[in-house]
């Protein structure tokens, strides 16, 4: 972790415990790690070969979308319409390139974010982005977002994304949820529950599925 640098320094937070409540508030998300840079997007990122990409099979599949329609005015209406504190959408950035994202729910009630991940598998960087930042972005958020667990909800025949969790020293494998959710194709899914906590031991939980 000594390659992360931060927006706001964490010797901060430590010393105010009340740090993550006031950055809490509609605050950009920025952090450099392992060569890689995760950064709130804003209306001005979207190029013609992100619209292409967002509008994919690829990425459609993996987050179980149907078909979007994005052209790049409702791309730049979307992305100003992630608010920074309910709801995030943060650029994967290699050597100034896109190379992914990581969207962020919060419920700020009960503390806890749902996120999901995209990399594009064009770009060689993609293939170890979510090993390479995804400690970072943990980090981030348990630190300055007053969000205590982390959920992500993988499709149970994603084994691209489903690879990420091999040996994840930071997700504890809490469940699968059975036809939980309709695919495009009308196919029900089974959904993959991983969590990361803020403080504390992990609670037990099962195997990693086979």
């Amino acid at each position: 972790m000594s390659d992360i640098r931060w927006t706001f320094q964490p010797a901060t937070a430590a010393k105010d415990p009340n740090a993550a409540r006031a950055v809490a508030v509609a605050t950009p998300v920025h952090i450099d790690t392992h060569g890689s840079t995760v950064r709130s997007l804003v209306p001005n990122d979207v190029t013609p070969r992100f619209v292409e990409w967002v509008n994919s099979a690829e990425v459609r599949a993996g987050l179980n979308l149907p078909p979007l329609d994005l052209n790049e005015l409702r791309l730049r209406e979307l992305i100003a319409r992630f608010d920074g504190r309910r709801n995030y959408l943060l650029g994967i950035f290699n050597k100034g390139l896109l190379i992914g994202f990581y969207t962020m729910d919060v419920d700020t009630t009960h503390k806890v974010g749902t996120i999901t991940a995209c990399h594009d598998a064009s770009k060689a960087a993609g293939n170890r982005v979510y090993w390479s930042t995804i400690d970072a972005v943990l980090d981030h958020f348990f630190t300055y977002r007053d969000i205590d667990k982390i959920v992500a909800r993988v499709l149970s025949d994603n084994r691209a994304m489903l690879f990420n969790f091999i040996d994840n020293s930071r997700f504890l494998y809490e469940a699968r949820l059975l036809q939980e959710c309709l695919a495009p194709d009308g196919q029900r899914r089974d959904i993959l529950i991983f969590s990361a906590f803020r403080d504390g031991p992990r609670p037990p939980g099962q195997g990693m599925p086979s």
